[in-house]
């Protein structure tokens, strides 16, 4: 059997009451924000983005069970699905019962639900609620069309650039109706920014546990011991010139298990962004669009590239490269040919 069931306890009355207007043939807006989507009878949940699809998911499904507790709930696997089974599912229940069902990767689904998707999307069904999630994929073009025009179509893109998890994060705060300062979101992108996942676990702790305006500080307490945060920390001091700072936090790091190459790839970064900014004189948003960087993060390192040369940074950068190779196999002592480097890079700052 594809489906699996779940039914909640109690009864109640019909779960339709206070649902998002538009239902079946009403055309919808693209791009709903998972945050803020409504229950509605069809919802696509389009993208990649599997934390995104959750989140929405379990809206919808806690708004239904807040209206009637036996909710019943069934994930459909549609690349194993029967033929009549998605009809049987969405048939009107003995009781009564409100419906959920979850249709999941429809660029798996096989010939047999595609041909019965279509035709529920034509007929409809009482008292239930489904939800179609699709990937990516050509598979099912038109019935993807047709669910774009009727159904509820929540966002579920990827954030792939450390500007759209910065946004992630400000959306985060925003509908929670709290803040978080500049620096903070920043902060936290590099810490927890791996993945959404992450990233929303890491907003939701600090919205839980820290009351008012979340500060730089209260990142760094929770989150700054991560090996992302932990690398950009030391390739920040060494490219401000702190080098006993530097070492020391490159020493901790390696000790509490972060990788040399960790490190280097931190510095190489941070190198072709001072580099790229020493002789540049125009806007850092135009420079950042041209080296594929976030806007903010050369914002952020304007002032330390002021007191850079070209051929110093040039220096650094083939240093850090070295320092790169060798933590990669060139050397039998990576740690300390990346320590060696770090001291090379802040050296040859403000000279």
């Amino acid at each position: 059997m594809a489906a699996q069931r779940g039914r909640g306890s109690g009864r109640g009355g019909s779960a339709r009451g206070g649902r998002a207007s538009g239902g079946r043939g009403a055309q919808q807006s693209a791009g709903v924000d998972f945050r803020t989507v409504e229950a509605s009878p069809l919802v696509l949940l389009k993208g990649p983005e599997d934390y995104v699809a959750t989140r929405a998911t379990d809206r919808i499904k806690a708004e239904l069970r807040a209206q009637q507790p036996n909710l019943e709930y069934t994930r459909l696997d549609v690349a194993d699905a029967a033929v009549g089974e998605l009809a049987t599912l969405a048939s009107p229940s003995l009781f009564g019962e409100a419906r959920l069902i979850l249709a999941e990767d429809l660029a798996q689904m096989n010939d047999a639900f595609l041909a019965e998707a279509l035709a529920f999307l034509e007929e409809g069904g009482e008292d239930v609620t489904t939800i179609f999630r699709h990937s990516g994929g050509n598979r099912g073009k038109k019935l993807l069309d047709v669910l774009t025009k009727k159904a509820v179509v929540v966002d579920c893109s990827a954030a792939k650039s450390d500007t759209e998890k910065l946004d992630f994060v400000r959306r985060e705060f925003r509908a929670a109706d709290r803040s978080i300062q500049s620096d903070a979101a920043r902060a936290l992108v590099q810490a927890a920014g791996t993945s959404l996942s992450d990233l929303g676990g890491a907003c939701q702790q600090l919205l839980r546990d820290i009351p008012g305006e979340v500060t730089e500080d209260d990142v760094d307490r929770y989150h700054g011991g991560r090996v992302e945060a932990t690398a950009f920390k030391v390739a920040d001091a060494a490219f401000e010139g702190r080098g006993e700072a530097a070492t020391r936090l490159y020493r901790h790091a390696v000790a509490t298990g972060v990788s040399p190459i960790a490190v280097t790839a931190a510095l190489a970064r941070k190198g072709r962004h001072i580099a790229a900014l020493v002789d540049h004189r125009g806007s850092a948003d135009r420079l950042a669009s041209a080296l594929g960087a976030p806007p903010w993060q050369l914002r952020q390192a304007q002032e330390t590239a002021r007191r850079w040369q070209s051929h110093r940074a040039a220096a650094a950068i083939e240093a850090v490269a070295q320092a790169d190779a060798e933590a990669k196999g060139a050397s039998r002592t990576p740690e300390y040919a990346v320590e060696r480097a770090i001291g090379i890079v802040a050296a040859a700052v403000g000279r």
